[in-house]
């Protein structure tokens, strides 16, 4: 059961209109992604096995604060398992990205995971300047230093950014990852556009995107992954699907949906 909650939630970032009224609006497609990232914006997601809830993971961005100088949007992830599978492998973990409000690229990523008997606490600082990325594990106090190229992201950052993105159907992005403590080039595959549904949020239409992911933390390291975006005006993460290894396939809704406002 380990790292069913990294597994599920990143995908989302790779793959937001006010809310549906009465959980029954459709959403038109719009020409243009979102130019900006919303403050307050929230999405709260339910993590199914089987069918079965089994857990919840919700993303906000917070506030604006200054990281190294410059404006940076705060944002916080918190994944937590439900009791049905705490009794077999309980996750309680939260992350923090800081985006740089200019250039949308990661300054700042933090981690604080506690799932079954393990835990771990530790930091990332990005000089997109300097090309320098400094690591700090606040559990064993060990620091490093490593390249990362320019206009590197984190495992949170990548998402948003790709939501920024002007995708097509039937295309390729490639976007630089900092992901324990290496550097990857990650290629999200664009697929076409589907009619999907988020019950109690609304009607999209919403195009099918397929991360090749080489790393782990939220990601499965050899998995099928699927997820599909709005392709309304906040470019929203829907749904994610994704077959594990022995476990079978998992997935991830949008249950709910909070706007927040322009920046």
């Amino acid at each position: 059961m380990k790292k069913i909650a990294r597994i599920l939630f990143m995908v989302f970032w790779l793959i937001p209109v006010a809310m549906a009224q009465e959980g029954e609006k459709k959403f038109p497609i719009s020409e243009k992604p979102p130019a900006r990232i919303f403050l307050g914006e929230k999405l709260t997601f339910e993590i199914r096995y089987l069918g079965v809830p089994v857990g919840d993971a919700v993303s906000e961005v917070k506030e604006i604060v200054q990281i190294n100088g410059r404006d940076a949007y705060h944002i916080e992830i918190h994944i937590d398992s439900r009791p049905v599978l705490d009794w077999v492998y309980k996750v309680r973990d939260v992350h923090h990205t800081y985006i740089d409000a200019e250039h949308f690229h990661s300054l700042r990523y933090e981690k604080d995971i506690h799932e079954g008997n393990y835990a771990t606490h530790e930091t990332m600082e990005y000089d997109q300047t300097e090309h320098i990325g400094r690591f700090h594990s606040l559990k064993d106090h060990s620091r490093k230093e490593m390249f990362i190229p320019k206009n590197v992201q984190d495992q949170i950052s990548c998402g948003y950014w790709f939501r920024l993105q002007d995708v097509k159907p039937d295309s390729k992005i490639t976007v630089p990852v900092n992901a324990d403590e290496k550097n990857w080039d990650l290629e999200v595959h664009t697929h076409g556009i589907q009619e999907r549904k988020a019950e109690g949020v609304g009607t999209f239409q919403a195009i099918e995107v397929e991360p090749i992911v080489l790393f782990e933390g939220f990601f499965v390291k050899r998995g099928k992954i699927r997820g599909w975006m709005s392709m309304d005006e906040r470019r929203i993460p829907l749904v994610m699907k994704v077959k594990v290894p022995i476990l079978g396939n998992v997935s991830a809704v949008l249950v709910r949906y909070e706007p927040g406002v322009a920046s």
